[in-house]
């Protein structure tokens, strides 16, 4: 048995004045924070937490949410990151969800926690972890998170053996995105996480020396399980508080950031800024991207754009922590006998039984598209207070993605999009990304989205909504011919909006296409 704080004290021990975290212009090496993570365990324990218990935390990006990630599954109780991009009324439903006592919260997020304090009453606790002490728009008797790790001083390493989670209990709860309905806490041990980091990190080429930045949403997974990767690598972590392209650029000249990730659009986004050109981005030796498909022709610009980087994609969800298939850097280098694999998600990783599915769970031959699904010790054990979807989504001993896709004869995986994204039109099934990537390559088009609107002749209708490159013009029947040259008629878009800005993002960075859909279906100008 293994689990995440025994990682921490291993790096303390044999490397302990190596920076664990850079936040803000202040380190911690790994001795800071394994006292650090260990001093706010025996806090909570004095405040009445206990094994199975659940804590919050609000706020952006920093060293303090980067603890708290392990801090409560030194006592046996769970961590729960709070998406701070949701409205006050859907984090009141996640704390009534999880009914966690204490919340931790940051200086950008103060007032929402006062109000979170009034209206749930779960929680009594209020902590505030920033640099400064609490002010005056915190609720009386709010904790500062300094000011507690610093008095609890040295803990002892065995301090909490006897009620430290075990390597399979749930050690964090991250809630879904809730598109389909209400936010589900998706349960994770330190086995998921440890079967992750083991299983893909050695695919990415990541190594103890590396100086990784965290810039997308630590309350999302995309980004998060690289912090649980870099513990189990020992490895430098660079916070930003949020992604910001010009202040990506620079964190990656300044501190020498040799690995990060981003999702399709950051990496547009730095690509397309004035200034991309100015920074020297020598130090990167390895990008992982994920999340989102993306385009072919995005990353073939990219390939161009950035010579020398090593460039590696992973698939996967929440609920199988997250990574199930990796495409890998010999598969980006050009010229390469799988340079034509570019679309693809990669092969399974070692530990993924994945397979494609019809709707009756009965495996389809290569090429044919169904529904992802998958077993292995990556896979969650299921949703918080959910035991019917979980049972749902487990039916017969495989975790149902969600995704559709299928695999090829080389055994690469294709995702066609989201299932309950699939357009039927005229009785024909269209994967939005089949259309989408057709879009993308026109030299006007800088990003493309595409979902299904109620039509009274084909049931659906393929609708796209589209952004251009800065000076660029074309109209919708021009793109509309250009996808009929490259995709079956019933797959191009019959209708289209031209958008006259970037199109609007989640709080993953993903393409918005709810909001999109909305607005196209009440009729709102581009």
């Amino acid at each position: 048995m293994i689990r995440y704080p025994d990682l921490i004290r291993k790096y303390a021990f044999h490397r302990p004045d190596h920076i664990a975290t850079h936040y803000e212009g202040r380190d911690h090496s790994w001795r800071d924070f394994s006292r650090r993570v260990h001093g706010m365990a025996q806090v909570l324990v004095e405040r009445g937490v206990a094994p199975g218990d659940r804590v919050a935390y609000l706020g952006l990006n920093s060293h303090w949410l980067v603890e708290m990630y392990f801090v409560p599954s030194v006592i046996g109780a769970i961590s729960v990151p709070i998406n701070h991009r949701l409205s006050e009324d859907e984090m009141v439903e996640v704390v009534a969800d999880c009914a966690p006592a204490i919340l931790i919260v940051d200086r950008h997020f103060a007032d929402r926690a006062a109000a979170l304090m009034e209206r749930c009453p779960t929680l009594t606790t209020l902590i505030y972890a920033d640099w400064d002490k609490p002010g005056a728009t915190l609720p009386e008797g709010t904790l500062h998170y300094d000011t507690l790790a610093d008095a609890a001083g040295e803990v002892p390493d065995h301090a909490f053996d006897d009620r430290a989670s075990r390597s399979d209990e749930t050690m964090i709860l991250f809630y879904t995105s809730g598109t389909t309905g209400r936010p589900k806490g998706v349960m994770l041990s330190h086995s998921n996480f440890l079967v992750n980091a083991t299983g893909s990190g050695h695919l990415y080429g990541y190594r103890q020396d590396d100086v990784l930045l965290l810039s997308g949403p630590l309350f999302h997974l995309g980004t998060g399980s690289r912090v649980f990767t870099a513990v189990a690598y020992g490895t430098t972590m660079v916070v930003q508080p949020k992604f910001d392209v010009e202040e990506t650029m620079r964190m990656i000249e300044e501190r020498r950031i040799s690995t990060m990730t981003m999702v399709p659009t950051m990496l547009r986004m730095v690509m397309d800024h004035p200034d991309f050109e100015k920074f020297d981005f020598s130090s990167i030796r390895v990008l992982t991207y994920g999340a989102s498909p993306m385009p072919v022709s995005l990353m073939e610009r990219a390939i161009e754009a950035i010579p020398g980087i090593t460039f590696c994609q992973g698939y996967g969800l929440t609920e199988t922590s997250p990574v199930l298939s990796v495409l890998e850097p010999a598969d980006h280098v050009p010229g390469n006998p799988m340079i034509g694999k570019l679309s693809s998600v990669g092969r399974p990783i070692l530990y993924s039984d994945l397979r494609i599915v019809d709707e009756n769970d009965r495996p389809l031959p290569p090429g044919q598209p169904g529904e992802i699904v998958v077993r292995g010790p990556q896979v969650t054990h299921g949703y918080w207070n959910r035991p019917e979807e979980t049972a749902q989504a487990m039916r017969n001993g495989f975790f149902h993605t969600g995704d559709a896709g299928y695999m090829d004869e080389d055994g690469y995986l294709y995702i066609a999009g989201r299932t309950k994204e699939m357009i039927i039109s005229g009785g024909e099934n269209v994967y939005p990304i089949e259309t989408e990537n057709a879009l993308c390559k026109h030299p006007a088009v800088a990003q493309a989205a595409v979902f299904g609107v109620p039509h009274e002749k084909w049931g659906e209708m393929v609708y796209a909504v589209v952004a251009l490159r800065t000076g660029q013009s074309v109209t919708t029947e021009e793109l509309i011919a250009f996808c009929r040259e490259r995709i079956a008629h019933y797959k191009a878009p019959r209708g289209m909006t031209i958008w006259a800005e970037a199109l609007p993002l989640s709080a993953t960075n993903k393409i918005d296409k709810t909001a999109l859909k909305r607005a196209v279906l009440e009729g709102v100008p581009a």
